[in-house]
This record gives structure tokens, C-alpha cells and sequence, in this order.
């Protein structure tokens, strides 16, 4: 296996245009087991680890939060730019596997594994996230929702690395909650995960929900709960009754040696009500 290590984003932008097979490694906590179990065998590796430099950052800039591509979970946990209204991803950070996983572990390498076990895409996509890719020539920014397209498969060319996850800050009434649960309290795969991001002033005005699964086997939005759920003054379970009944039949949550389908949807609709009665003040 021949690996690449550039020291610079232009030196590794460079390397991609001649060797568009070479698999990106960051951290590795994805790829080196699946290589230790020979899932995949690749030729060659561009490992891209020497860039945190430029590419780990949180930053809050018109109006805009911006985590650069190589910040860690760990990092993410300890930044105090995400404090308040976006201490939603510390709650994320806190049962993201061990200590050692979230010292390695980057916010891209999460959502480029594309998988329904990645909570941060969850969580980005109920924010209505952006992914920039960067190549030699240029730069484009995609909604995180068009850039996962399938189980392990996303929209980036050969020849791009993802630089950066932007979203909106959370002001105006907008506020987030995510909640996940597996078969213990850490170090776990989740059953299901679920993410809410609410604009909420006495009336919900706007609402995006998300989901380890919605109709695919990656996270995505569950628009017919979203939409059950605008102008709704929440004061307690019958206030939702519509939007659990939107996202019960949107949800393709299926069986395996873990848990059952229907005890995934359960599981779902008890997380859902509890994530939006919480972040509207309702016990």
C-alpha cells in the first residue's frame, strides 16, 4: 500500500489530481478497521492528517458557524463556541465512542463514512447543513442532504476534499436538541438517533427534523413530520399526536440481531415527542 502524506490542503489538492484512487484518511477510525478486516484493500492512501492546521477550526462569521473538516469529536466537545444554543453537539460529542475514538475521530471523516451509525450527519441535517469541497480547480458547496446519496457513497469527485461543515448560527428563536439510544450508554452503534431543530415563538414557525433512517439506509429528513408539526403551540402529547403519526409512516427503520423494525419506530416516536417538548419548556 503506497501512502501519500502531504504537508499542505494545495500540496494534498495536487497529489488528488494525479492519483484519484488514492482513499482519504483522517483520523482512520473508520477506514483502518474496515482494512484490518479486509473490507476494502486499497493501493494507495493520501492521508490527510498533516493538514489540521488549516482544516481544524470552529469559527462564527456572518452569521454563519463554520467547523473546519479535520476538527475532532474531542474538540468539538471542549469548544466554547459551541456553547449555548449549540451545546447540541456536545451532546452528540458525549456518546461518540471512547475517549481515544474522539481524540482521532473528525467531523468530516463522520460525514463522509455516510452511514445511518453517524450521528453528526443526523444532527447537521436537522440544522440544514452545508459541505464545501475544495480541488485545484475551485470550490463548491453542497447541501449535506444532496452530498449523502447513499450507504458509504457521497457526491465528491476523485479529485476533491471536503474543507469544511457550515450552517446557520442558532438566533431567532431557533433552537436544537438530538438524543440517541443502543444496547448500553456509551461506545455503542445506535438503534436509532434523532435530531430536531426547532424556530419556536409561542408557535412552531419552522422545524426540521432528522433521522438515523428515514427512507434510505443513511440519515435523512422526515419532511411529513416536519410539516405536522408547523403552527403547532406545543403544550403536551396530544399537541403532537399528528406529527408522531407523520413520522411513523415516513420511518424505514428495519430488523436485525439488535433490535426489531418496530422497536426502532418505538424507540423514535418516544425520542422524537421527548426532544420537542424539551426544547419548547414542556416537562
Amino acid at each position: 500500500m503506497e501512502v501519500l502524506m502531504p504537508n499542505t490542503l494545495d500540496e494534498a489538492l495536487r497529489a488528488l489530481v494525479k492519483n484519484q484512487d488514492a482513499v482519504i484518511v483522517a483520523g482512520g477510525t473508520d477506514l483502518w478497521p474496515r482494512i484490518r478486516d479486509l473490507e476494502v484493500r486499497p493501493e494507495r492512501l493520501l492521508d490527510i492528517s498533516g493538514l489540521s492546521g488549516e482544516l481544524s477550526y470552529i469559527r462564527k462569521e456572518g452569521g454563519k458557524v463554520r467547523i473546519g473538516s479535520m476538527t475532532t469529536i474531542a474538540e468539538i466537545y471542549e469548544s466554547r463556541e459551541l456553547d449555548g444554543p449549540l451545546e447540541v453537539f456536545k451532546d452528540v460529542a458525549a456518546k461518540f465512542g471512547s475517549p481515544q475514538i474522539r481524540n482521532a475521530a473528525t467531523i468530516g471523516g463522520n460525514i463522509c463514512a455516510s452511514l445511518s451509525s453517524e450521528d453528526y450527519i443526523t444532527l447537521l441535517l436537522a440544522l440544514d447543513a452545508s459541505v464545501v469541497l475544495k480541488s485545484v480547480y475551485g470550490e463548491r458547496t453542497l447541501r449535506l442532504e444532496d452530498f449523502i446519496v447513499d450507504k458509504r457513497t457521497v457526491n465528491r469527485k476523485p479529485y476533491e476534499i471536503v474543507t469544511e461543515v457550515q450552517f446557520n448560527d442558532m438566533t431567532d428563536g431557533w433552537r436544537a436538541g438530538f438524543e440517541k439510544i443502543g444496547r448500553r450508554n456509551t461506545l455503542i452503534i445506535n438503534l436509532v438517533n434523532v435530531a430536531v431543530a426547532l424556530r419556536y415563538n409561542g408557535r412552531v414557525e419552522e422545524a426540521r427534523v432528522a433521522l438515523n433512517r428515514v427512507n434510505r439506509k443513511v440519515p435523512g429528513r422526515a419532511r411529513a413530520a416536519e410539516k405536522a408539526l408547523l403552527g403547532k403551540e406545543i403544550r403536551g402529547d396530544s399537541d403532537l399526536e399528528e406529527a408522531v403519526e407523520a413520522l411513523r409512516g415516513e420511518l424505514s427503520l428495519t430488523s436485525d440481531f439488535r433490535a426489531s423494525g418496530e422497536y426502532r419506530v418505538a424507540l423514535a416516536e418516544v425520542y422524537f415527542k421527548r426532544i420537542v417538548k424539551r426544547l419548547v419548556g414542556v416537562a
